[in-house]
């Protein structure tokens, strides 16, 4: 493995109490070729103090005379650097020991790739303690960046050519739009994307912390898609996506200004996005509710039966026939609660929490054992099979105060194909008979699944002919 110099930049602005954490995750990775910039931007905290611990001289640190916003932070640490690999590093995230040497492997295996990115833990900022695992598509897009945020910028690693065909980060974007901005620009300039398929970072979720000026964030993310599709190079089926795009963001403003009682303007967003798409409060529960309760369930910290009650006194008179879907929401809010604390080993916190969602009268639906499902695969791709089978014991032991033995098999059934396909993709077709069975086991009707049959059959022919190539 080649090692080229790998540069890191960590713009900081008022996150001392993090920031060493963030330092120290750097410089303990098994790949040593770096250089990690440090960017104070005026912060009045003890940003200077919290760096002046460190005494490696891989460390630089650079201090803004006057606060000039994170994008041009990141800028200032982008142009002192001088590695051909350049690392993007929030400071109150922190990196898994070997993220650096993952990428810079995955980079020199495939030279066509432009940006990498991988998967990561999102932590409950109250408690330090893994809210969930998230894992990224393989392949990302345009399309992908202008609906969301497939990945963080600390989840991201970009070659330098790349920097310099598309540019630095944008400084005029001083609300959040630069997050939506920049990967738009490198896909536009035909930069390719790639998850290395691990999970190695760490970031930290603020509850409770006021995001400020919330009408210049939808303006900065207004101009972002709109330098996207107003670019000649903007393919046709982007294009198409213009309505569904600005949707996405306005729902994540609606939610915020209605979490900290902005009221007027969390009415302002929430009629914009529906006129875009009405039937977002169709249906019970009605994909409206369902967001904002995603939302406020976001941290433990946060108890969300008040923040829901008072979401919901803000909604318009109009809005009155989804007021019923309040007790839905805290009862499924209890019960999500109650599923990350179990699938993360904290058994006694994840029953409480299910115990209040029986006291709600709330019911573990199907399409929320379907999200269940995935997650557990998420869970197993990154530990393994079997810890993947102990959380997925624990929760259908705890889960039956609030659901069915039918709906518990159909978990399990759902668990076991998922993970027999996932094993088959992968050449493990040892591996992909026995998840078929216990899938079929759990729930009869992949009996009359051809799919399903037809991966068995697949997976016996190819278990044997590997068998019978072994002991050639």
């Amino acid at each position: 493995m080649n090692s080229p110099l790998v540069s890191v930049v960590i713009p900081a602005y008022n996150q001392a109490e993090f920031l060493p954490s963030a330092i120290q995750s750097v410089l303990d990775q098994t790949y040593s070729n770096i250089e990690l910039i440090v960017v104070n931007d005026a912060s009045p905290d003890n940003t200077g103090e919290a760096v002046r611990q460190f005494n490696d001289p891989r460390v630089k640190y650079i201090v803004h005379e006057e606060n000039r916003g994170l994008p041009t932070a990141r800028n200032t640490g982008i142009i002192a650097s001088s590695g051909d690999i350049i690392v993007l590093l929030d400071a109150d995230d922190f990196f898994h020991p070997q993220k650096i040497q993952t990428h810079c492997l995955f980079l020199e295996q495939h030279p066509e790739i432009g940006v990498t990115y991988n998967g990561r833990f999102d932590l409950d900022h109250s408690a330090d303690t893994i809210r969930r695992l998230w894992r990224p598509p393989l392949t990302v897009g345009l399309a992908d960046f202008i609906l969301g945020f497939p990945f963080s910028p600390s989840d991201m690693v970009i070659r330098r050519d790349w920097v310099s065909r598309a540019g630095v980060f944008d400084g005029q974007y001083v609300c959040g739009g630069e997050d939506t901005d920049y990967p738009c620009r490198l896909a536009l300039e035909g930069c390719q994307f790639a998850s290395v398929d691990k999970v190695l970072n760490y970031r930290r979720y603020h509850s409770g912390r006021p995001r400020k000026n919330l009408r210049c964030r939808l303006e900065d993310v207004e101009r972002a898609l709109s330098n996207v599709f107003d670019d000649p190079r903007c393919p046709e089926e982007v294009l198409s996506l213009r309505s569904i795009a600005l949707k996405h963001h306005l729902l994540i403003l609606v939610s915020l200004a209605l979490i900290q009682k902005e009221t007027a303007l969390g009415m302002d967003f929430l009629h914009q996005v529906l006129n875009i798409d009405p039937s977002l409060i169709e249906g019970e529960p009605c994909d409206l509710v369902a967001f904002l309760l995603r939302e406020v369930i976001a941290d433990e910290k946060n108890g969300h039966e008040a923040i829901l009650r008072s979401v919901f006194d803000q909604l318009p008179q109009e809005l009155e026939p989804i007021q019923n879907q309040y007790a839905w929401a805290v009862g499924q809010g209890y019960i999500e609660k109650g599923v990350r604390n179990i699938m993360w080993g904290r058994i006694e916190r994840g029953r409480s929490h299910l115990e209040k969602a029986f006291d709600w009268g709330a019911r573990v639906r199907k399409p929320y054992l379907d999200v269940l499902a995935a997650q557990l695969i998420d869970y197993e791709v990154e530990f393994g099979s079997e810890a993947a089978q102990l959380v997925l014991n624990d929760l259908t032991n705890e889960l039956k105060v609030i659901t069915d033995e039918e709906d518990l098999q159909y978990l399990l059934g759902l668990y076991f194909v998922n993970s027999a396909f996932r094993n088959f993709r992968n050449g493990r077709y040892k591996e992909t008979v026995p998840s078929v069975l216990k899938a079929v086991k759990s729930d009869k009707s992949y009996l009359k699944n051809r799919g399903v049959l037809s991966l068995l059959s697949q997976s016996l022919l190819k278990s044997t002919i590997q068998g019978l190539n072994k002991e050639k």
